[in-house]
């Protein structure tokens, strides 16, 4: 590959398109964009040519920084250009996360049918994946949308329904993405309902964002991006402003704005810039406000997207009234009336180009909830066994160490009972399998009818049961075994096949120590001197 000379002064020094990507790289990970940046624009230059998993991993990387940076219209022209190549056998994560990338970015900008037509085939992919972590995003993307054409209310249910599912899939970036954006959402609400109906309902609004933003921030603290901690607490920061709470609202921003400028979070920088100017002006202070909004507007102008422009001038209206600046007053006003206008009509069109596919958008939502609860019943049914309809190991290993860890916590006891059907060979072999197998069957029902929902019940293997008792002692589960083998014992078994007779053999050993693997040896040597002792009995360890 060709060296070429660095464009400017500040480019890191010459090198191929593997040295570039790898000082990129190097410098994303110490999170410093603005070089990252810089490298990584001018490694997708030299990729031009190259091989097609170089210059995909090339157009990612600057695709994620100009994300990251907020340099949105740049990321979406470069996110179309990727498309085919994440057609042609690239990760199905990465082609995801570039169509929710470009789904959220193009709604910002107000390219609708890019935006719409990207969280489309986001759901669409993320059902193929079946994961509900990746439904959560998709639906989330699908809810920005809808905030961004000028229906924050239903993007709220959407986004709602996006943390629901983030939460059901314990997935902790699914999870802030959703909190985030629905709180970033409420904001924009209130805007709106601020300035249309100043005694509406607003108020409100920010009360549902709060704890939105609370959650949001208290995990970003734990997670180490940089990003994620200036988003969540530039939210919080918005909202306990506009909720009058400058005190705790300060140390917040500012936190929030010297990360941001370090890092190079320039769209960030912008927006907690016009937050401080809102707090100056609730104030009192419209000459600092004036000052940080005009600074602001200056590094504003030409960046993507425009609702921090917007914000901008309709504050620096409000400050030129209390000024009594009359003449600066009425052009910011204009100024922000133009760009309201502007940004109704891609609204309206972007309303336009969605009434054709809402009900498509609607089906998509509706696939997603059936595909999740067919989802919910394989998971289920991988866990039952066939036969007798109880569980099998695959749900002793996931159920089990729940149920003995909340009865650690919760200081009550637990047994576990090894039970085996006694001379079970010997039924298959006078009477068939046929009969082993309706043995088996009854068994199961019993096992169901004498223990409670929280207990485990499962067949682990041929004829053999592990019952985990919940909330039981030795003596209660003795009592439970017991009344269980009479129960087999005195059971009409000449109904299924004449001249069959049935019992069972059960080893039981209580914790503590409450630990699977101790408590299911213990009782399987109380099982084999059950056995030893004449079957038909019940053995504690």
């Amino acid at each position: 590959m060709d060296r070429i000379d660095p464009p400017n002064p500040g480019e890191p020094t010459p090198g191929t398109l593997a040295d570039r990507l790898a000082s990129a790289e190097a410098a994303r990970d110490r999170q410093d964009l603005r070089q990252a940046l810089q490298c990584a624009e001018a490694a997708w230059q030299l990729a031009t040519g190259a091989e097609p998993s170089m210059r995909l991993r090339a157009g990612l990387l600057l695709s994620e920084l100009r994300y990251r940076t907020g340099a949105l219209n740049a990321f979406v022209d470069l996110g179309l250009e990727l498309l085919p190549l994440l057609q042609a056998g690239a990760r199905s994560e990465d082609r995801f996360e570039t169509l929710r990338r470009l789904a959220i970015s193009a709604a910002d900008n107000g390219r609708f049918d890019v935006a719409l037509d990207a969280a489309q085939h986001a759901h669409a992919l993320a059902l193929e994946l079946g994961d509900v972590a990746h439904l959560a995003l998709a639906t989330n993307a699908l809810g920005c949308f809808f905030e961004r054409i000028g229906d924050p209310w239903r993007a709220e249910r959407l986004m709602l329904e996006g943390l629901a599912l983030a939460r059901e899939g314990s997935d902790p970036r699914a999870v802030f993405i959703s909190l985030n954006n629905l709180c970033a959402t409420l904001i924009g609400a209130y805007y709106l309902q601020r300035d249309a109906q100043p005694d509406g309902d607003a108020p409100a609004l920010l009360s549902r964002a709060e704890p939105h933003a609370r959650q949001a921030l208290a995990q970003a603290r734990g997670d180490g991006d940089g990003l994620r901690l200036t988003v969540a607490m530039g939210n919080l920061g918005e909202v306990l402003v506009l909720q009058g709470h400058g005190a705790e609202a300060r140390p917040l921003l500012q936190e929030a704005l010297a990360i941001a400028d370090r890092q190079g979070f320039a769209a960030q920088v912008l927006r907690i810039r016009s937050t401080v100017g809102e707090l100056q002006l609730l104030q009192g202070r419209p000459l600092e406000a004036w000052s940080e909004w005009q600074s602001a507007l200056a590094a504003c102008r030409g960046q993507d997207p425009f609702a921090t422009e917007i914000r901008l001038h309709h504050g620096l209206w409000r400050c030129a009234r209390a000024l009594g600046r009359s003449e600066q007053a009425l052009d910011h006003l204009e100024t922000y009336l133009q760009l309201e206008r502007l940004r109704s009509l891609r609204q309206l069109h972007g309303q336009s180009a969605l009434f054709v596919t809402r009900v498509e958008a609607e089906q998509v939502r509706r696939q997603a909830e059936r595909e999740r609860a067919r989802a919910v019943l394989a998971e289920h049914d991988s866990r039952r066994d066939a036969l007798t309809r109880l569980g099998n190991r695959r749900d002793v290993e996931q159920r089990a160490p729940q149920l003995l860890e909340q009865a650690r916590r919760s200081g009550r006891p637990a047994t576990v009972a090894m039970i085996d059907v006694d001379h079970f060979k010997r039924i298959n072999d006078r009477h068939g399998h046929a009969v082993g197998d309706a043995v088996l069957a009854t068994l199961g029902s019993m096992l169901r009818q004498n223990t409670r929902d929280d207990d485990l019940v499962a067949r682990i293997g041929g004829e053999e049961f592990l019952l985990l008792l919940a909330d039981a002692d030795q003596a209660r589960a003795i009592d439970i075994a017991e009344r269980l083998c009479r129960q087999v014992a005195r059971h009409d078994w000449g109904a299924v096949a004449p001249g069959l007779q049935t019992s069972l053999s059960i080893g039981l050993a209580a914790g503590p120590p409450l630990d699977l693997q101790d408590m299911t040896r213990r009782a399987d040597r109380a099982l084999y001197q059950a056995k030893q002792q004449g079957r038909n009995r019940v053995q504690a360890a």
